[in-house]
């Protein structure tokens, strides 16, 4: 059985299929016990996935010095797979998020902003993931469900905002993920059949702004020292005006 250090180190070339089939097995039999390994797998799955979708955006070379803050980013030699192992969560500046924003020629001067941004990115891979994880044809979730499931899950106390009576919002999943402080909410929502995420950060606190990274835009505001998160597809005018319904959704939503 390998361990989750020798998965780590195996990882990038699993999802790549650049690996032979007894290692290949190895690494299936172990994520099938190891949700975290599990999770990681998902993760570097649906970055990529991100990246190919976004292959014709991302064809301008990263500016010097991003790309040589997500080299500098890497620990050397045999430092990097001990603390991949240790950091199994969300991060600002994490090697994934830092990868699509260098690739995605996303520079930003401020440190506040490049965390943001980063941010942003990490939870749009989580988007993709958890939707990918979660599938389609699903019936809608009431919020009060969501609410209990939440509680006794994970220990959240969330006032989850509903469905619209017209069916145009609905919450379909309500999730926990991890970041650098802890969990947050992720409840999954179709807004006009549109897949859109709304991550709850407790504690949190984030400058009202838009930023756009891989093809997902990222809406966040704070309320009484609560962060939100509103993430979906930027691909054209109609998916900005799914997200403009769905931010004042959220954000009239008697809590």
């Amino acid at each position: 059985m390998m361990t989750c250090d020798e998965i780590d180190a195996a990882m990038t070339s699993y999802v790549d299929g650049e690996i032979d089939l007894t290692t290949r097995q190895a690494v299936e039999d172990h994520c099938a016990r190891c949700g975290p390994c599990r999770a990681r797998g998902r993760t570097e799955e649906a970055m990529r996935r991100l990246v190919r979708s976004q292959a014709s955006n991302l064809a301008a070379a990263a500016p010097p010095s991003l790309r040589a803050r997500c080299v500098g980013a890497v620990p050397p030699g045999d430092a990097a797979p001990r603390r991949v192992a240790r950091a199994r969560r969300w991060i600002p500046l994490s090697m994934a998020a830092t990868l699509l924003l260098a690739v995605g020629g996303v520079f930003l001067s401020g440190q506040q902003e490049r965390l943001e941004a980063a941010f942003a990115a990490q939870l749009a891979i989580d988007h993709e993931k958890c939707f990918t994880q979660f599938g389609t044809g699903h019936p809608p979730l009431e919020a009060e469900e969501a609410e209990a499931r939440l509680a006794a899950e994970y220990g959240v106390d969330l006032a989850v905002p509903a469905g619209d009576p017209l069916g145009e919002v609905v919450l379909v999943d309500a999730r926990n993920c991890e970041y650098d402080a802890g969990h947050m909410a992720h409840l999954l929502y179709e807004v006009e059949g549109q897949q859109v995420s709304l991550f709850v950060v407790p504690d949190g606190s984030h400058a009202e702004r838009t930023l756009e990274v891989v093809g997902h835009e990222a809406r966040l505001w704070s309320d009484a020292g609560v962060g939100y998160v509103l993430v979906g597809n930027a691909a054209g005018p109609a998916d900005v005006a799914v997200m403009d319904k769905a931010a004042a959704y959220m954000r009239a939503y008697e809590r």
